[in-house]
């Protein structure tokens, strides 16, 4: 997901809605990816704003060299 999509998300959404912001494993996806990072980092400052809250589902165990996947979803306040 793009940060202009949670941007958007954070600015229009209704009270209970939910975006999923990534999925895959953000502490390391966002290492490698800046668009990813931004997204994070978007997501986090909403939460501290108080505008969302943050959660996540796990999709998938890690396995052998396979990290585990991770839905991130921001829930609008």
């Amino acid at each position: 997901m793009s940060t202009q999509s949670l941007e958007h998300f954070v600015k229009t959404s209704e009270s209970n809605e939910t975006f999923e912001y990534h999925s895959g494993y953000l502490a390391k996806d966002r290492f490698y990816n800046t668009e990813v990072k931004n997204t994070a980092n978007l997501a986090m400052r909403s939460y501290e704003q108080g505008k969302v809250v943050l959660f996540q589902k796990r999709i998938s165990y890690a396995s052998g060299q396979k990290d585990p996947v991770f839905s991130y979803i921001a829930k609008k306040i």
